[in-house]
């Protein structure tokens, strides 16, 4: 039997998607000082007008552009802010391996989340305990 592979996840496909619009904008630039120096792409604009040429949704800009930095696809050179655009040099393409290993660390490392998790439990719990008591009641 073969395993069956699932789709990836929305956030991974707008990750690749965003990078790809970056990258095909991008131009080479020499960045670094003196023996450090090196020639790379940096992207150059508004991320947010990047976003609605996407047709991506505002609330996945926050959590797009942090997992392309946590994944190291992507380093802040310069903040943007009013007339002024923000400049990132792209590193490495988005790849699934990095994606899902970020995913598990933030889920592993979110004690926070897990208080949520159980605080839902025992809401979920409670209204089980009342939707059953109701079908015993008859009412």
């Amino acid at each position: 039997m073969t395993e069956i592979e699932s789709a990836p996840p929305k956030l991974f496909i707008h990750c690749i998607t965003v990078f790809e619009r970056m990258r095909k904008d991008a131009k080479y630039e020499d960045l670094g000082i003196g023996d450090k120096k090196r020639r790379a792409p940096v992207y150059e604009g508004f991320t947010t007008k990047l976003f609605q040429s996407l047709g991506l949704a505002g609330p996945y800009y926050t959590t797009v552009m942090r997992r392309l930095q946590h994944m190291e696809c992507i380093k802040q050179l310069s903040r943007g802010g009013g007339s002024a655009p923000s400049r990132w040099e792209l590193l490495k393409e988005p790849e699934y391996g990095d994606y899902d290993e970020v995913e598990t660390k933030e889920r592993e490392g979110s004690p926070r989340l897990h208080v949520v998790d159980d605080h839902r439990l025992t809401e979920i719990e409670r209204r089980l305990d009342q939707l059953e008591e109701l079908k015993e009641t008859g009412s």
